[in-house]
């Protein structure tokens, strides 16, 4: 008996390794092709484009595939974003699994997640990390590939690229199925489906719908009495294939729906009694007819073996086994079915003939099983070697990478370390360097001091032999001023002498002219009583008589003058006959007296009776008298003799 219930658990891990739907397929390459031909293409958008076109070709020519995309690479070089070399990288990982060149794949992610460091874009960090998480999916490295695609999921969250959250979303559900982590599993799954509705994508939505179904089945299973579960089941693969068939022209992978109807074919065989054959076989004609479309062998044989079931279940064994050779020479004519498909097909027909009880058939298919499971063996075997051969270069190229990484991190630091070094030796250096100019500018400084010092010394010496040369000095000045004040005192009592003794010949002289004025006045006096008394007989007598008057006034008048003037500037008078070597005459002294006034000529003039022609005459003789020149200013002369 085919192994139904293992396929029907285990398909959610199987969707995206197996081929697609030729026609649809054909429409989207086509398009995709239509649209890389248009002129107006921006290089961003046409390595997008040739990406979508390697994945959409990789079931029809998985060497064309890749070819383009290397071509997208070339182009994305030129790109300094490093999200083009990001996505081209990561869709060069699904390809290589695709060719079975898994170290391939993992050196392209390897670079994919170099990219994804230099762009700031989330998605495109998100689709890498994706991608990581899916590779490590496929090599059964379980929490490698939680620990990725839960960051890869935290990167999209919140975007809008709900394709990709959707398919990390049905990985991360596929994981924690494995670990039979039933409510992560619902979480992640109801989450994928909230994407895939939001994104529009007819593959995520059928999908999303698909482990809807197995996760309600999941359930079922545990607790049969839940008939609501088994409809919900049914619902949602009926949901999954309402799209395919909806939207078979976008669908890329087709073989969702053939899972999909084999799981309600086997669901109708399981838990339905057999008047609902009639339902199962429906399902599970759609589902041949898909999978021989898409050359999907797994679903043929597992087909089939529900209808084998059917028969053995009625006691039909020679149908049964009729229905398991028809399955084994269809799947001969296909090329891409495995030896594991037909050894369990030959143990399926070992099961029949034993129960019918036909042992030496049964041994005969049993030998069949035997023989294709050992060639399936050996294949697994290489196959492992291979993955083990890939996972030892991988791993040794991360030993490398990660001895390389240490290294560069042990070069970073000795770099950090030699960079520390050498900013203390300068800062050593600056700071001897200063040392250094402190000590010799202190050194300066102490010459300097020091000779400041022998300076202030010498100043110092010098100022006291000044000091004591000014002492002497000021003492020869003492005495200096002592023989001064001594001479001063002599010459002193000499001029006082001198003018006591010119006084003394002065009050002599005024004597002198006092009795001569007084002898003469009274002569005078006497002329002029005579004069009165015979004025009358002789008129002439009369105008000498005035003459006499004025003569006496006049003499009054100097007198008052002298005496005044004798008063005030004593020295005067004696000034001007030293002057004029004793020559002035009494009229010439009253001349000088009315000059030293300030009187002009016409008012001395005025004053002694007579024309100004005279006082002119008087002030040229006055001049010879005292030995001016004639451009001398006898006015400023007398004036500087007060």
């Amino acid at each position: 008996m085919v192994n139904t219930r293992k396929l029907c658990l285990a398909f959610i891990v199987l969707i995206y390794l197996l081929p697609g739907s030729s026609h649809a397929q054909t429409i989207l390459i086509d398009s995709l092709r239509g649209a890389l031909n248009a002129a107006d293409l921006t290089t961003g958008n046409r390595i997008m484009t040739m990406g979508r076109l390697a994945r959409a070709l990789h079931y029809k020519d998985i060497h064309e595939a890749i070819r383009i995309e290397r071509q997208a690479l070339v182009l994305s070089r030129r790109e300094k974003d490093g999200q083009y070399g990001a996505f081209t990288y990561g869709t060069l990982t699904y390809l290589y699994i695709q060719a079975n060149d898994v170290a391939a794949a993992k050196r392209s992610i390897d670079s994919a997640l170099w990219f994804a460091e230099r762009t700031s874009r989330k998605d495109i960090q998100g689709f890498v990390w994706y991608r990581k998480g899916w590779l490590e999916y496929v090599n059964d490295e379980s929490d490698k590939s939680m620990q990725s695609l839960l960051y890869a999921l935290k990167l999209l969250e919140g975007g809008e690229a709900y394709s990709w959250e959707s398919g990390v979303c049905y990985y991360i559900a596929g994981l924690y199925f494995q670990w039979k982590d039933e409510k992560k599993y619902d979480k992640y799954v109801r989450q994928g489906l909230r994407a895939a509705l939001l994104g529009g994508d007819p593959d995520d939505i059928c999908r999303s719908y698909q482990a809807m179904g197995s996760n309600f089945m999941s359930r079922y299973r545990k607790d049969t009495a839940q008939h609501v579960l088994l409809d919900s089941v049914l619902h949602y693969n009926s949901l999954a294939l309402a799209v395919a068939e909806k939207e078979k022209g976008r669908l890329i992978f087709r073989n969702t729906a053939a899972v999909v109807a084999l799981n309600n074919g086997n669901l109708y065989f399981e838990y339905f009694p057999p008047a609902y054959r009639d339902s199962a076989e429906r399902y599970i004609n759609i589902a041949l007819q898909l999978a021989r479309e898409l050359r999907y062998p797994d679903v043929i044989a597992n087909c089939y073996g529900i209808l084998s079931e059917y028969e053995i279940r009625e006691g039909r064994y020679d149908a049964a086994e009729k229905i398991l050779l028809t399955a084994l020479a269809e799947l001969e004519t296909d090329s891409s079915s495995g030896n594991i498909t037909r050894a369990r097909m030959f143990r399926g027909l070992s099961n029949v003939a034993e129960r019918a009880g036909d042992p030496v058939k049964a041994l005969r298919y049993y030998k069949d099983y035997v023989r294709h499971y050992e060639a399936f063996f050996d294949a697994e075997k290489m196959a492992i070697s291979k993955k083990l051969e890939a996972q030892y270069q991988s791993e040794k190229q991360e030993q490398a990478l990660l001895a390389l990484q240490e290294r560069a991190a042990f070069n970073r630091k000795l770099n950090f370390i030699y960079g520390y070094l050498i900013i203390a030796a300068l800062v050593a250096l600056v700071f001897i360097f200063r040392a250094y100019h402190f000590r010799l500018k202190a050194a300066r400084r102490q010459q300097e001091l020091l000779a400041r010092e022998k300076d202030d010394a010498h100043w110092q010496s010098q100022l006291q032999a000044a000091e004591a040369k000014r002492l002497e000095m000021e003492k020869q000045e003492a005495l200096l001023q002592a023989n001064l004040r001594e001479e001063e005192a002599a010459r002193l009592q000499a001029e006082q002498l001198l003018l006591q003794e010119r006084q003394e010949r002065l009050q002599k002289e005024l004597l002198a002219g006092t009795l001569q004025v007084e002898e003469k006045n009274e002569l005078l006096q006497a002329l002029q009583k005579k004069i009165t008394e015979h004025a009358r007989q002789y008129p002439p007598l009369r105008q000498m008589d005035r003459i006499i008057t004025e003569n006496r006034r006049q003499d009054d008048d100097f007198e008052s003058l002298k005496a005044d003037f004798a008063g005030i500037h004593p020295e005067f008078f004696t000034r001007l006959q030293e002057k004029s070597g004793n020559t002035l005459t009494r009229l010439d002294l009253k001349y000088c007296s009315y000059i030293l006034m300030g009187l002009s000529t016409k008012e001395i003039a005025g004053r002694l009776a007579v024309e100004p022609k005279s006082i002119r005459m008087a002030r040229y003789r006055l001049k010879q008298k005292l030995g001016l020149q004639k451009d001398d200013n006898l006015d400023q002369f007398i004036g500087g003799l007060v």
